[in-house]
């Protein structure tokens, strides 16, 4: 490959869901021109496609077509920005165009209809509009939505009559692409006047060692662990104020579009510098104008979810990726890349620091800076000596979600005017509706799931597909009338809880309560102005926020995390509770945590008692060893689905002998599988799961990409049966 402008190939990236790169001539007129990082339209099958230039090449082993036309005067991605995105593709196996698309504006493809008198025409042409066509384009050749305008009818109707033989005999229409082009952008508003705020010891301490590297230049990986309420913002600050004040760029990520905006508005007082904002869900044309902002060096603070990775900064001095360990970092779907690991690829080509945040890393990450491969910063005690919270592991509710213990330190905290936080990982008001006379269970029609009864809606809903059904008065297999609701959710809690202090004011933040854009801004805006007693929620109540008058947090049922079959359950049991735990006790008034469950033995419950990560790494570490899990080896998982089982069980039996020669063939490579997975039917499609664990990521590749080059073969698979991979997977359920 090679960046030479007079190589007459190109390869390019294009927006189609395929691995690979695609080889287009470059027609003369172009060849100075069409540079790496530029976008061109590039015919595509029957259409014309928006594709990205990757690298000019010397030769094409195949048959090639021209590039149809160029659409920038300048790159829109930088070489460094490229390199990353086909990193990401070659390490995740994902469809650079997929990548691609989050790094540079849209480039739509707009095609203008024209229509021009093909032959002489006659003064009386036949039928009448023919010649009302005719002597609208007496000028020649004209744009058809503008002939349409001056005919007093659409350009759809125009077109359906120019369709008809008669008309294809004296008039001819050509198409001409063209690239709609993003608005040029603004610069972000200034913000309001900087905070300065002193730093304590121990963040002056981090901040040196980290700014030291910075200085120094050059790529560098540090861990901050901080507890929660340490104060591991200031450090953030501290460092992109000096970042900027070097000249350079920070970038800055959240596992949450809300978070993000939090982490954006913190950043933004302390520094006195606007933060421009990037996520997935900003409309496109918007989106479109913050890249090309960032792009032109207009923001020199990018703050973003995970997708904000792949923006394209000048003079990038900095990474931060807030809250390092959440799994939210990882896309569900493809691509199925994991943002923080991106961002640490790119701080590597890049040549600058990056700075992992969290008061539970990632096992991974901990036992990297264990290990001396990332730099291990750490703040131990939160800000003014205040005392970390108390944490109390007691039984759950005999019946119900809110325990005795629960209840009466919710009933004092109420006394005293104070404000509390109860975390139930579980929308809904019950996981699963049962008959008490036959056990029926409501089940989804399209997954192996039960269905969630909503109660504020009366409905039954699947929250894996989305399916729901109104919420049932009888069982319909045998007339019971007597429907049991098990497994407490969100909205069961704040019932029992309103039942329980009927004068206290409750929220509930969960998905079904933050579906519009300021919902969930406005629930923790009560929160803060202590319109709210008692605020209940998912997870999305434990992350970043920083309530003082909460002194109570009440996480109902630790086990529903503890048990789930996957290697990362006693982890995530740990992160969640001491995240939530971190919540309580930020003000002048010490906090307590109540932490319902049956397991009050486990390791990681008792970890997060005393607060001790090394406790937890000490415990849990030796048992991934033993097992053969991450940090010890690399693993992915393989996906097999199919419209029926018959037909995926074929697939499976097609496979399982590939997989065995692989296994034979690659060495160092286990494979596991493939079964049935755990939710066998989602989207009434039948899945089967296989594990790939290797010591190396690069002997786990090569067993991977055989597996991909040798299923995607004609034959290999029956129609309608799929493989896709997962590498590095947040869980193996």
């Amino acid at each position: 490959m090679s960046s030479d402008t007079s190589a007459p190939y190109a390869q390019v990236i294009v927006p189609r869901p395929v691995r690979g790169l695609f080889t287009y001539s470059v027609p003369e007129p172009m060849r100075e021109q069409a540079l790496p990082g530029r976008r061109v339209a590039v015919p595509f099958g029957p259409r014309l496609l928006v594709g990205l230039i990757a690298a000019r090449v010397e030769r094409s082993d195949v048959e090639t077509k021209p590039i149809a036309q160029l659409l920038d005067d300048e790159a829109v991605i930088p070489p460094s920005m490229l390199e990353l995105i086909q990193w990401a593709a070659g390490y995740y196996f994902a469809p650079p165009g997929e990548l691609a698309a989050l790094a540079a504006p849209r480039g739509e493809i707009a095609v203008d209809t024209y229509v021009a008198l093909a032959a002489p025409t006659p003064e009386n042409l036949r039928p009448p509009q023919l010649r009302a066509i005719a002597q609208a384009l007496a000028a020649g050749e004209r744009k058809l939505d503008r002939v349409a305008v001056d005919l007093g009818i659409t350009p759809a109707a125009l077109k359906k009559t120019l369709a008809t033989p008669a008309a294809r005999r004296w008039f001819s229409l050509r198409q001409e692409s063209r690239a709609v082009k993003a608005r040029p952008a603004a610069p972000p508003a200034l913000p309001a006047v900087q905070q300065t705020i002193a730093l304590t010891p121990a963040q002056r301490e981090a901040v040196d060692a980290a700014a030291a590297a910075m200085g120094q230049g050059g790529f560098s990986v540090f861990l901050l662990h901080g507890v929660t309420g340490s104060g591991k913002t200031e450090v953030y600050a501290e460092l992109a104020r000096r970042a900027l004040e070097q000249g350079g760029a920070v970038l800055a990520l959240a596992p949450e579009i809300a978070i993000a905006g939090l982490v954006a508005r913190r950043l933004e007082r302390r520094l006195g510098v606007p933060a421009l904002t990037i996520h997935s869900e900003l409309p496109p044309r918007e989106r479109d104008e913050r890249i090309n902002a960032a792009r032109r060096g207009q923001a020199r603070l990018v703050v973003g979810a995970r997708s904000a990775v792949f923006t394209p900064m000048p003079a990038l001095r900095l990474i931060i990726v807030d809250e390092e360990h959440d799994p939210t970092f990882k896309q569900a779907e493809a691509p199925r890349y994991h943002g923080r690991d991106v961002a640490i690829k790119r701080a590597q080509i890049e040549g600058v620091p990056i700075l992992l945040g969290s008061a539970t890393p990632s096992l991974e990450s901990y036992h990297h800076a264990k290990t001396g491969k990332y730099h291990l910063l750490r703040l131990s005690g939160r800000i003014d000596q205040r005392p970390m919270p108390r944490v109390i592991l007691a039984p759950p509710a005999p019946q119900g979600a809110i325990g005795p213990d629960l209840a009466a330190a919710l009933a004092a905290r109420l006394d005293r005017a104070e404000q509390a936080i109860v975390f139930l990982n579980r929308r809904g008001a019950a996981r699963y509706i049962q008959c008490s006379r036959c056990g029926h269970v409501f089940e989804c029609r399209n997954c192996d799931v039960s269905l969630v009864f909503h109660e504020h809606q009366r409905r039954l809903r699947c929250h894996t597909c989305g399916y729901q059904e109104p919420a049932p008065s009888a069982c319909p297999a045998c007339g019971g009338e007597e429907l049991y609701e098990g497994g407490a959710g969100t909205q069961r809690a704040e019932r029992e809880i309103a039942r329980l202090f009927p004068h206290a004011r409750v929220l509930r933040m969960d998905r079904d309560t933050t579906t519009r854009p300021a919902s969930g801004a406005a629930i923790l805006n009560s929160m803060e102005e202590r319109r709210v007693d008692i605020l209940i929620g998912t997870q999305m109540v434990t992350k970043g926020h920083d309530f003082p008058g909460v002194t109570l947090v009440g996480a109902i049922s630790a086990d529903d995390t503890l048990h789930m079959p996957d290697f990362r359950a006693s982890e995530r049991a740990f992160q969640q509770i001491t995240q939530a735990a971190g919540r309580a006790g930020r003000g002048a008034v010490p906090g307590d945590v109540i932490v319902q469950t049956r397991s009050p033995e486990n390791h990681s419950l008792q970890a997060a008692v005393n607060h001790d990560l090394d406790a937890f790494y000490l415990a849990e570490a030796p048992l991934r060893r033993m097992a053969g899990y991450p940090p010890f080896t690399r693993a992915a998982l393989l996906w097999l689905d199919a419209p029926t089982a018959a037909r995926g069980q074929d697939a499976v039996n097609r496979l399982r002998p590939l997989l065995q020669t692989i296994a034979r063939a690659a060495k160092g490579v286990e494979i596991l599988g493939p079964v049935e997975a755990l939710v066998f039917r989602v989207r009434n499609r039948y899945r089967w799961k296989t594990l790939l664990r290797a010591a190396s990521s690069g002997a786990l590749a090569m067993a991977i990409r055989r597996a991909l080059d040798e299923s995607a073969r004609p034959g290999a698979l029956p129609s309608g049966a799929r493989l896709w991979v997962d590498v590095d997977p947040m869980n193996t359920m």
